[in-house]
């Protein structure tokens, strides 16, 4: 419920908490898109007059935000610090003029607060490894999936019945495949920096042992690449697409999708 229209006389800090026609009433979200709740007063600075603090019902409780650097957007105000930098703060009531000395507190909360630190080092913003997430997700069904249906359409390696289980595909297609699609699941909804990048590992590293793998299986078998799970099936043509659509390719661009994700994750950029 939006609070009663104010015209008090400016302070010597503020204006009083006049409603701003641009944000006043409008949806809050947090830096990582979680509502917070609307605007229900303003303040805006004495020499800028631009929004500096905001007023939100949050936990409850009326909660000052921080807007000057809040991006306005097209649906909600979107504002720099998290919800439970929001939930922690300073309260007091909303009155017609913010106190210096509460605006202070105010300030050095969401400056250098240690729950701040806390939130900025280990927070993302959840659209960073979505689209990656998707795609190891989707390259992950495909490599668990394929030794077993390619065989309809001729394409695969030794037998040519489909659904043919082995303890050979389990080490080479369908353990990296679980651990590409795992990664993927991890990597799509989190916020959590330390979880985003393990995911991103964890599909890295299945994406290397599709790689890996055929030549390794040298170790286990006696007739070359592949052999465990039998030779490739039709032309010497479909045995080079075979061997790029079940290992190599597809492992390469795991590791492509995955390493890009893990960069991204670790860099802290401007809107962390």
């Amino acid at each position: 419920m939006s609070t009663p229209h104010h015209d008090p006389e400016p302070g010597p800090e503020h204006t009083g908490a006049e409603s701003e026609p641009d944000l006043s009433g409008r949806t809050v979200v947090d830096r990582d898109g979680s509502r917070l709740g609307k605007l229900e007063q303003v303040y805006l600075g004495p020499r800028s007059g631009s929004p500096t603090w905001g007023v939100v019902r949050a936990g409850g409780k009326q909660r000052f935000v921080p807007l000057h650097d809040a991006d306005p957007g097209q649906g909600a105000v979107r504002i720099t610090a998290s919800k439970r930098q929001v939930r922690s703060a300073p309260t007091a009531a909303a009155d017609a003029e913010l106190r210096p000395e509460f605006e202070g507190r105010l300030a050095e909360h969401y400056a250098g607060a240690p729950n701040t630190t806390r939130g900025s080092v280990s927070s993302v913003r959840r659209s960073r490894g979505m689209l990656s997430g998707v795609l190891l997700v989707l390259l992950g069904a495909w490599t668990g999936l394929i030794p077993f249906v390619g065989p309809y359409f001729g394409y695969g390696f030794g037998s040519t019945q489909p659904w043919s289980f082995t303890i050979d595909r389990l080490w080479l297609c369908v353990l990296p495949a679980l651990a590409i699609l795992f990664g993927g699941l991890l990597l799509v909804p989190t916020g959590n920096r330390f979880l985003a990048s393990v995911a991103s590992v964890l599909a890295m590293a299945g994406g290397v042992w599709l790689v890996i793998g055929p030549s390794l299986s040298r170790l286990w078998g006696t007739e070359g690449v592949a052999t465990p799970i039998g030779a490739p099936l039709g032309s010497p043509g479909m045995w080079v697409a075979a061997q790029l659509g079940f290992f190599f390719a597809v492992g390469a661009l795991v590791v492509a999708v995955a390493a890009t994700a893990f960069g991204r994750l670790t860099v802290r950029s401007v809107r962390d």
